[in-house]
């Protein structure tokens, strides 16, 4: 989690636009979901649709992701 922040603080992304931007790049998804408890934190989330991912940036995340999309029982 501490990678993926800083990958994104360091795009100058929101973690959470950088996470849906990375879900929606992703053909295999085709209904990423967001929640939010305040209407102010729908900004971030709705500025993923409108901020397509680097494929750079998009291979960074990929990266540093895969144990977690492995699951559990590889960890």
């Amino acid at each position: 989690m501490d990678a993926f922040i800083g990958a994104a603080k360091q795009a100058a992304i929101a973690p959470v636009t950088a996470a849906l931007a990375w879900v929606l790049a992703n053909p295999h998804i085709t209904a990423p979901i967001i929640g939010a408890s305040r209407p102010e934190q729908l900004d971030d989330s709705l500025k993923a649709a409108d901020a397509p991912l680097d494929p750079a940036f998009k291979r960074h995340l990929d990266e540093i992701s895969i144990d977690y999309r492995r699951g559990d029982s590889l960890r």
